[in-house]
């Protein structure tokens, strides 16, 4: 047998020709065999309607011969043929506040038949793909034919100023001899067990939806922390101090939380007029209780003396300052690259800043807040008369992971941490020792021993918990559980709210936030930021430097200008009596300088500026913050 194809409005096509002058819509097949009942017929693509110009009756086709058949009683004796859409892509990313243009893009068996109907809100307006208009008339773009299985719809969205949802449903439909149908529905679940629509397949119906959002702009926002060195922290002074560089202190000086080196002392008495900076703890290696300062003192004997990290002052700052953040503004679910200036300084009285290096996408971050109960979770065989321990339950678990870093930070209301440094998220594993007889020796028995693992935790643990809050797009945004961490953490922890965890680098963000991001940084910028002043009386080879202003002089600095001893290299600030002001300073060399003479101090600036590119994928549905950890790439003095 030989087919010819003919198109509406063309003649069936004699035997393997081609039939011509068919419009969109229907197309049928001629066939060179006998006539009816004698013939096998293919109308795989619909019935022909028209032929030789003329339109058959209602409920007629023309079969290949030329005479009339009624569509039913072809329909009752051969049945439906049938077709199947089987995909519909959409790129489910938020439509832009700007408004623009989305694809369906509706793949089937050839010939396939479908409706596309698309509108907004509670049906308040439909698009008409004709006028590709939004009004309130009900419009459905009926029965198309997909005659080669893949066909794409534009639908042109408008400028909004709101949230926006827009419906899409794809209607299967019969035509004709053609019964289009979807592929089996396969349901798809959101962790709270809800149904996302979106990410579900096929129906068992004949309608399709799908959702689409039109939000407004997002703020992707690049800020800085410093998570251990900017909370302060006090203790009290054990033994009255007079004039000396060494106190002792009822904690412990070698628990970092407590204090460290480079931490400014101050006090209610003599140590508030001075700038003393912590140089050493324990410094002779036999009192875990005694610190040195960078000048001498004098003070009371059960003063409190506050302990403040080099970065306490240091803008824009996660939980404290906003000033000088750097916002992005982006479309949610898009992706780009951005253009940034950061801007840092840090405002503590005498501190300034140094470059260690630039900073990579390793030094970034993303900060959770959590909530801890009101008591740990001992894990098996842990002494639950003890005041630390491993597993925590906390109100929050969603989109933490293994690796992220527990809250750092100081916490002077309790007198020092409570938090373990350098703790992170860490599964829990142990093994133990099994013994089994050996019978190699015929003589004796014996025993080999072997490692088995016994107890295992998740760091985090849902503990049989499922999802209570999903975000629109199904990402789990609030689900009780349990964390384990690396280092037992003290009782104190219980009940404390709003700790953090601190998620670092690009696959870390990515578990925290969906987001993808990428770092590049041209350079961090200094220009502009010399310190500098003036000498305030001449000096005669001593070590002594009065100056005009002292405030961003730290200690450490480089020393030049004109006058500074040549024959001394890089001579350096040793100390300073005050943390600004007119002062004097103290030089690690002897120097001979005339009154009113400039001098620059090198190394370490009030401010600077990191300049890059950040690069992003599948921005969140919210506005999100992230961190330069500016302790892994500045130094602060």
């Amino acid at each position: 047998m030989a087919n010819g194809y003919g198109g509406s409005g063309g003649s069936g096509g004699s035997s393997g020709s081609t039939g011509s002058g068919g419009s969109t819509g229907s197309v049928g097949y001629g066939n060179s065999m006998g006539s009816m009942g004698s013939m096998e017929e293919d109308y795989t693509n619909g019935f022909v309607k028209t032929k030789d110009g003329v339109r058959a009756p209602g409920g007629f086709h023309y079969m290949p011969n030329g005479k009339l058949m009624s569509d039913a009683d072809h329909i009752a004796a051969n049945g439906y043929i049938e077709k199947n859409i089987k995909n519909i892509e959409i790129d489910y990313s938020d439509i832009a506040p700007s408004g623009g243009i989305k694809d369906i893009k509706i793949h089937g068996d050839e010939g396939f038949i479908f409706s596309v109907e698309v509108y907004e809100g509670s049906r308040a307006s439909y698009y008409n793909f004709k006028s590709k208009t939004w009004s309130s008339s009900v419009y459905k773009q009926n029965k198309i034919h997909g005659v080669t299985g893949n066909n794409v719809l534009s639908i042109t969205f408008p400028a909004q100023s709101s949230l926006k949802t827009f419906t899409i449903n794809v209607y299967a439909e019969t035509a004709e001899n053609i019964k289009t149908k979807h592929k089996g529905y396969a349901e798809f679940k959101n962790e709270d067990g809800s149904i996302n629509i979106n990410k579900s397949d096929g129906s068992d119906s004949d309608i399709v939806t799908k959702i689409l959002y039109q939000d407004v702009i997002k703020t992707l926002s690049l800020s800085c922390i410093a998570p251990s060195l900017y909370s302060s922290s006090q203790d009290t002074v054990n033994g009255t101090v007079s004039n000396s560089n060494r106190i002792i202190i009822d904690g412990d000086a070698t628990d970092a939380s407590k204090v460290q080196i480079g931490d400014r002392v101050t006090g209610t008495g003599i140590l508030a007029a001075v700038h003393a900076l912590v140089t050493k703890i324990n410094p002779d290696g036999d009192n875990t209780h005694e610190i040195e300062i960078s000048v001498a003192d004098s003070i009371a004997d059960d003063e409190v003396i506050t302990f403040t990290p080099p970065f306490n002052g240091l803008v824009p700052h996660e939980g404290v300052s906003t000033s000088g953040v750097q916002p992005i503004n982006v479309v949610s679910g898009s992706s780009g690259k951005y253009k940034f200036s950061l801007s840092l300084k840090d405002n503590n009285t005498g501190r300034a800043l140094s470059i260690q290096r630039e900073p990579t996408i390793e030094d970034l971050c993303f900060v959770s807040r959590v909530n801890f109960d009101a008591a740990p979770l001992p894990i098996p065989g842990e002494d639950i008369t003890s005041d630390d321990y491993y597993r925590w339950p906390i109100s929050n678990i969603a989109n933490l992971n293994e690796g992220n870093t527990l809250d750092p930070k100081r916490n002077p209301a309790q007198g020092g941490q409570y938090i373990t440094p350098s703790s992170v998220i860490r599964n829990y594993k142990t093994t133990k020792t099994l013994s089994i007889i050996s019978n190699d020796n015929k003589y004796y028995t014996d025993f080999n021993e072997y490692t088995v693992p016994d107890v295992s935790i998740n760091g985090v643990d849902p503990a049989g918990n499922i999802a209570t809050t999903v975000d629109r797009n199904g990402r789990v945004t609030a689900k009780k559980g349990n964390l384990t961490f690396n280092a037992k953490q003290g009782a104190l922890l219980a009940s404390d709210t709003s700790v953090r965890i601190i998620a670092r680098g690009a696959k870390a963000i990515k578990q925290a936030t969906g987001m993808g991001v990428q770092l590049t940084v041209d350079k961090i910028n200094t220009l502009q930021n010399q310190v500098s002043t003036n000498t305030s009386s001449a000096t005669s080879a001593s070590t002594t430097i009065p100056v005009d202003e002292a405030r961003h002089i730290v200690v450490g600095a480089t020393i030049r200008g004109l006058g500074i001893n040549p024959a001394v290299a890089n001579p350096t600030v040793v100390s300073k009596a005050a943390s600004g002001g007119a002062i004097n300073i103290i030089a690690s060399s002897a120097q001979t300088l005339e009154d009113n003479t400039t001098l620059f101090f090198d190394g370490y600036y009030p401010a600077v500026t990191i300049t890059g590119i950040i690069e992003i994928s599948n921005m969140p549905i919210g506005d999100t913050l992230l961190y330069f950890d500016v302790e892994r790439f500045l130094g602060c003095q």
